[in-house]
């Protein structure tokens, strides 16, 4: 359900599988657009902690928080891990932003009520910050649980630990289960446990989007679930 040239070129549209009755959604950049700017908000949230915890310029701090990202795949597990910062305390720190941006989720309601089966949001943010979110999209009520960070012990994606207790906490079968996410390497996972996967690239060509772990693209998840699941008319 590609659209034509997007990620680097034509690509079969998925077929989904008749049995999926789980739809697995990553939260931040993946259910409301990049565009909002909240990422952006976020990491200058992060930079600032770090700034007052190392003691070090905002480039420095920059820095310290991409190598974290990219070794562990949120800054936090990082900053716990070699600085013994309290990961309630990072969380709360970073998630107090403008969540405004993010506008009306009347299209993203509308697409995700016409599911078959359940819903979850699985995020390396907090259960709190993420509640926050969907209550401003007006969505929260078609979600059956938030499986955060803390839920997985500080462990986050894209380590294979975090959903294996996505899994297990919520009964998820991986054959009868799809993963939507905005980074490709979090995709690889959900993959080879057997799910089908979707990447939200939110207009962006994204290093990775061609591997054979990425199922799918899309823009957007109410232009996916629009095309997969047509509203009638």
């Amino acid at each position: 359900m590609q659209d034509a040239g997007e990620g680097g070129g034509a690509r079969t549209p998925l077929r989904l599988r008749d049995e999926i009755d789980t739809w697995v959604f990553d939260l931040d950049d993946t259910l409301y657009p990049r565009t909002a700017g909240l990422y952006e908000q976020m990491h200058g949230r992060v930079v600032l902690f770090i700034q007052g915890l190392v003691g070090c310029d905002a480039a420095e701090a920059a820095a310290l928080h991409a190598q974290y990202y990219e070794r562990y795949g949120t800054s936090l597990i990082g900053l716990n891990k070699h600085h013994g910062v309290a990961p309630q305390d990072f969380l709360a720190f970073v998630h107090d932003i403008d969540i405004t941006p993010v506008g009306s989720g009347a299209a993203l309601a509308a697409a995700l009520a016409r599911l078959p089966g359940r819903r979850l949001v699985f995020t390396n943010g907090s259960v709190r910050h993420a509640r926050r979110i969907l209550t401003h999209l007006g969505v929260a009520d078609l979600f059956e649980a938030v499986c955060d960070i803390e839920a997985c012990n500080y462990v986050g994606k894209p380590a294979r630990a975090a959903y294996e207790t996505l899994l297990a906490d919520h009964g998820v079968d991986p054959a009868r289960a799809i993963m939507f996410d905005d980074r490709p390497v979090n995709l690889q996972v959900p993959h080879a446990l057997g799910m089908q996967t979707v990447l939200v690239t939110g207009g962006r060509q994204l290093p990775g989007a061609d591997g054979a772990h990425v199922h799918d693209i899309a823009e957007d998840v109410p232009s996916f679930l629009d095309r997969a699941f047509p509203a009638r008319s």
